[in-house]
């Protein structure tokens, strides 16, 4: 007879070990949260993961994007009420001027008074930037008709981006369709009053318009903004059910498995005295 192997030991130390490397998977689960820890856990599903976690914060800068660009637009809107108040501060001071009773000292104070809004427009507008963006005093525009742009992300792929006009609100540039500028406004001479409220009324059409423009943009911005939220949660739920593990679940699988690997490893003991017992009733047999 012979005993150089322990078939049952075998057998049972195999079941071992694939019991302790499932509990040893389940625990690695229950600890990172994650059911797919390494490629080999199922490549198919990391690939698909590791995607969408791409577009998730690809969509996360988008969203950040949107965010300071609706801060640039409340912060020009701000910009252009000022300026929209005090053009309409100095047609009541044009107005005021054109009536004949006034003195040239009259006129000489209300003058003053435009010249001080005129230099507090061109402050306003040159000093109107956000993180170095100056959406009022684009050098290189002088007509309104005619802004420059600067390209603006609105989503995260290519294309998805948004327009965003430059315009120059400098008293130089805020002129009707004859040249007549609201930097040259001057009450003094009694002659120029139709040009002077023409000029006026040309600088707040304009400024309106840009505010109507930039409105819109905001607006657009708000929308896709909400847009991306939307998209961003749809996409984290999706990439949740695909790496997240089911705690529960694998609470449970750690418990059975616990359970096998203790009952083989008290089995084990027991098989491994096996040839010994073998051994000691064959010795009373002789």
């Amino acid at each position: 007879m012979r005993l150089n192997q322990n078939i049952a030991s075998l057998n049972i130390y195999k079941n071992y070990k694939r019991n302790l490397k499932l509990q040893s998977a389940s625990l690695e689960k229950i600890s990172t949260g994650n059911k797919i820890n390494k490629a080999k856990d199922d490549p198919n599903k990391l690939g698909m993961s590791e995607g969408l976690r791409m577009q998730i914060r690809g969509i996360q800068s988008a969203e950040k994007n949107l965010q300071d660009g609706s801060s640039m637009m409340q912060s020009v809107e701000g910009s252009l009420s000022s300026i929209t108040e005090m053009l309409l501060r100095m047609k009541e001071l044009v107005i005021q001027g054109s009536n004949g009773t006034n003195s040239d000292a009259d006129l000489q104070t209300i003058q003053a008074e435009i010249v001080q809004i005129k230099e507090n427009i061109d402050f306003t507008a040159n000093t109107s930037d956000f993180n170095g963006v100056n959406l009022l005093h684009n050098e290189n525009v002088d007509n309104n008709n005619y802004p420059g742009y600067k390209t603006h992300m609105v989503g995260a792929n290519s294309g998805e981006e948004l327009q965003v006009p430059l315009f120059n609100i400098s008293t130089n540039i805020l002129k009707d369709k004859d040249g007549n500028n609201v930097k040259n406004i001057d009450v003094t001479d009694r002659d120029k009053v139709n040009k002077n409220i023409s000029a006026i009324d040309s600088a707040i059409s304009i400024v309106n318009d840009v505010r109507s423009k930039y409105g819109a943009i905001q607006s657009r911005m708000e929308t896709s903004y909400e847009n991306l939220i939307s998209t961003s949660s749809t996409l984290q739920k999706s990439e949740s059910k695909v790496r997240d593990a089911d705690i529960a679940l694998e609470m449970v699988e750690y418990s059975r498995t616990s359970v096998l690997h203790n009952s083989a490893l008290s089995i084990l003991n027991q098989s491994n005295n096996f040839p010994q017992d073998v051994l000691r009733i064959l010795e009373r047999i002789k």
